[in-house]
C-alpha cells in the first residue's frame, strides 16, 4: 500500500511565542510538501476577554460592545502571523478544549497530520507537554507531530522506534514515505536481556550478551527489509538491550537526530495510558521533534 504525504496540516496554535517554533515547521512542511496549512485557534469558553481592544472611550455607554469580539481580535492577530506565508493558509477560530477541537477541525478539513508545540518550565528546564499536547498524542485519530526544535530546514534525521508490532510497522512504513529524503534514518529497536543470561559469570555472560546481541541486530535488519521491501535502502537498523525511552533519549543525544516516531497502540483504554505514559516521558526527555503515529482504523 503506498502512503501518500498528507495534502492538508492542521496547526494547532496559541499564537503565543511558544508556538512559534511549531508555525515554522508547519509552514516548512506545508512548502516542501506543497501541502495547505489550517491554522486552529481555541477559544476558552470560560475565559475573560480582556484586551487592548476592549478599551472604552470614557464618554461611550457602560453596556457599549467592544470594538472587536474576542473571535475577530484573535482571527486578526492571527492573519497578521500568516501574513507572509508563502503556502495556503486556512485560518479557523473555535470555542472549545483545544485537543479535541484541533481533532475535530482536521477531520472536518481533511487534515493528515496536527502539528503543535511544546514549551519549557522556566523552573524545571524541562519540557511540559502541556495537557493539549497529551490529549492529542493520545486521542487524535491522525499523527501528531510535537515541535521541540527550531526549524533549520527539512528533517535531517529520523529515527523510528519499534517492537516489530503491527502498528510500529505502519509507523515505520509511513515515516518512510513522508520523509525519505533525510539524510539519516534508523529502526531503532530495543530488547530485554534473560535474567539467566544476567546471572551468570563473567565469561559465559559476556558470551551470551555478545550472541544476544549479534542475533538482536540481525533480526532487525530482517525485519527493516521485509517491512520496507526497497525501500529499505538508505535505512540502518539498530538494536540495543534497553528501554524504549533510555534507548531513543542515548539514540538521539549520540547522533544527529531532529525527528523520533513512535507508535500508539491504542487498543484499549489501557494501553492508551501506558502508551501515554511512554509518549509523555519521551516529550520531556528525548530533546528532538517527536511524531507519534496512531493505527490505521
Amino acid at each position: 500500500m503506498t502512503i501518500a504525504r498528507p495534502d492538508a496540516l492542521l496547526l494547532a496554535t496559541d499564537l503565543s511565542a511558544r508556538s512559534d517554533r511549531a508555525q515554522a515547521r508547519a509552514l516548512q512542511l506545508a512548502r516542501q510538501w506543497q501541502a495547505r496549512l489550517v491554522a486552529v485557534v481555541a477559544m476558552s469558553e470560560g475565559s475573560d476577554f480582556s484586551l487592548p481592544n476592549a478599551f472604552r472611550a470614557p464618554d461611550a455607554p457602560a453596556d457599549a460592545p467592544p470594538p472587536e469580539t474576542p473571535a475577530a481580535y484573535i482571527e486578526r492577530l492571527a492573519r497578521e502571523a500568516f501574513a507572509d506565508a508563502d503556502v495556503p493558509v486556512e485560518i479557523r477560530i473555535a470555542t472549545g478544549e483545544p485537543g479535541p477541537v484541533a481533532a475535530a477541525i482536521a477531520a472536518d478539513t481533511g487534515c493528515g497530520l496536527i502539528v503543535a508545540g511544546t514549551s519549557r518550565s522556566d523552573v524545571a528546564m524541562r519540557m511540559d507537554p502541556g495537557s493539549t499536547l497529551r490529549w492529542l498524542a493520545r486521542h487524535a485519530t491522525v499523527p501528531v507531530l510535537a515541535v521541540h526544535d527550531r526549524v533549520r530546514g527539512a528533517y535531517r534525521g529520523v529515527v523510528v522506534a519499534s517492537d516489530y508490532s503491527a502498528a510500529a510497522d505502519a509507523a515505520l512504513q509511513l515515516a518512510a514515505a513522508w520523509f525519505d529524503d533525510a539524510a539519516n534514518r534508523s529502526l531503532l529497536h530495543g530488547y530485554e536481556i534473560p535474567l539467566t543470561t544476567l546471572a551468570l559469570n563473567d565469561g559465559p555472560r559476556a558470551q551470551a550478551l555478545a550472541v544476544a546481541q549479534e542475533t538482536a541486530a540481525r533480526e532487525a535488519r530482517a525485519h527493516l527489509a521485509q517491512v520496507l521491501g526497497d525501500a529499505a535502502d538508505g535505512w540502518t537498523a539498530v538494536a540495543q538491550s534497553a528501554g524504549p525511552v533510555r534507548l531513543l533519549r542515548e539514540h538521539a543525544r549520540a547522533h544527529a537526530t531532529d525527528l523520533t516516531v513512535i507508535a500508539a497502540h491504542g487498543r484499549s483504554a489501557l494501553r492508551d495510558r501506558l502508551i501515554g505514559s511512554v509518549a509523555d516521558r519521551l516529550l520531556e526527555t528525548v530533546g528532538t521533534d517527536l511524531l507519534v503515529v496512531r493505527p490505521r482504523r
